[in-house]
């Protein structure tokens, strides 16, 4: 059992209110928390109650960060997970709030992946593009439904293939082409992707 001895509220966020008892903080919660569980100075608060208020407060942070987060762009499960972990958000209300966000749709690998791998086939081949996801948090078999799904237009592998032409165009025809074909499968195009494209620059 602990006495509050003083409310103060929080200086960063001024819709949470810091909570001291015999003299020490002890937690911050929510305002709206705290008038429903009537914490006021002078209060006796058990070990039972503290637990439940906290669990009670941490479900409400949980979701507040998780769509303050949200609000600037679109993430992954793993990316939300990070950042809530960050805060120092407790285990079990992350994933509540991650639960939460998938029911109501703010949440779903799988719109992700397909917004960004529209994004990321237009500069890489297929296998970048899913390590990429990946890199972001995205299953390895969304990754690559995303990028099949999607599909790549010739146009960004013969673009990439006529700018090598220009930079190796003084070089040994032989060294020149083995450059290129580095450098295309560097960007994450398959080995057969690369030779088409280079017969196909080679027939205009």
């Amino acid at each position: 059992m602990g006495k509050i001895t003083d409310l103060q509220k929080g200086k960063r966020n001024k819709d949470r209110i810091n909570v001291y008892m015999d003299g020490e903080f002890a937690f911050a919660a929510y305002i709206d928390t705290a008038l429903a569980n009537h914490l006021k100075i002078g209060a006796d608060i058990s070990v039972e109650e503290r637990e439940r208020i906290l669990r009670e407060d941490g479900e409400k942070y949980a979701l507040a960060c998780a769509m303050k987060f949200l609000s600037y762009r679109m993430r992954t499960e793993k990316e939300l997970r990070d950042k809530l972990r960050e805060k120092e958000v407790p285990g079990d209300c992350i994933e509540n709030a991650v639960e939460r966000l998938k029911e109501i749709g703010y949440l779903n690998d799988r719109e992700f992946a397909d917004l960004y791998a529209q994004e990321l086939l237009q500069k890489y081949g297929r296998r970048i593009a899913v390590q990429k996801l990946m890199q972001k948090g995205v299953p390895r078999r969304i990754a690559e439904e995303a990028a099949e799904d999607i599909g790549q237009e010739e146009s960004v592998v013969d673009g990439y293939v006529a700018r090598l032409k220009q930079k190796y165009r003084n070089e040994d025809p032989g060294k020149a082409k083995q450059k290129m074909i580095r450098a295309l499968m560097a960007k994450g195009f398959e080995y057969e992707e690369v030779k088409h494209a280079l017969q196909r620059y080679e027939e205009q």
